[in-house]
């Protein structure tokens, strides 16, 4: 009586743990192939973004805008975006809305400050997103790289980030003005859910 107890117990212990591990694999979100790919048809303002080596930097001119671009060859859901960081520090995250003709705002980031010794977060994940789109847009406002500097007169191409009247307690009316560096991302991954 007591092995056919024991027995039981097993055979019922083995279905339940064969049930869940079926369970697990059906509620669990399975995703496309990267589709940022240049190898998708995909197309980026520098080559390094999309190119599938984590080796690689996309690099885009210290100017006032920054803006990485990706293209894809049609409209593709999207529902995950992974970005493998080189220096961004804010930026806002965008897709272009086919019906409207808009770029639209799906994320804005400033980096964690508690990162340990890196000098910018390594990996930014965007996930549970829900739309469809052509076309991608990165739009850096910061990086760690970027220097502020004090102006006494600014400039008509200053990026303007602050205007104080005091500085170490005197009056001293300046304009805080950012100098901005080379943006810098190592890779973009972008997938949608995958076709059972």
């Amino acid at each position: 009586m007591k092995r056919a107890i024991t027995l039981f117990g097993t055979l019922l212990l083995l279905c339940l743990h064969f049930s869940a591990c079926r369970m697990a694999q059906v509620l669990s979100t399975q995703y496309s192939q990267n589709i940022a790919q240049a190898s998708y048809g995909t197309e980026s303002n520098h080559p390094g973004m999309n190119d599938g080596n984590l080796e690689t930097l996309a690099t885009l001119p210290a100017e006032n805008e920054r803006n990485f671009v990706l293209r894809f060859a049609n409209i593709h859901p999207v529902r995950k975006i992974v970005i493998h960081n080189g220096n961004l520090f804010r930026f806002e995250m965008q897709y272009l809305n086919d019906d409207t003709g808009e770029w639209e705002t799906f994320d804005t980031i400033i980096q964690r400050r508690n990162i340990g010794d890196e000098r910018a977060q390594a990996e930014f994940v965007f996930d549970r997103l829900n739309f469809q789109t052509r076309m991608i847009r990165i739009v850096v406002t910061r990086t760690v790289d970027d220097v502020i500097v004090n102006k006494m007169i600014a400039e008509p191409d200053d990026k303007i980030v602050d205007q104080r009247k005091t500085l170490a307690g005197f009056y001293y009316p300046h304009y805080r003005v950012m100098q901005p560096a080379i943006a810098q991302i190592r890779e973009i991954e972008i997938y949608h859910l995958a076709k059972n």
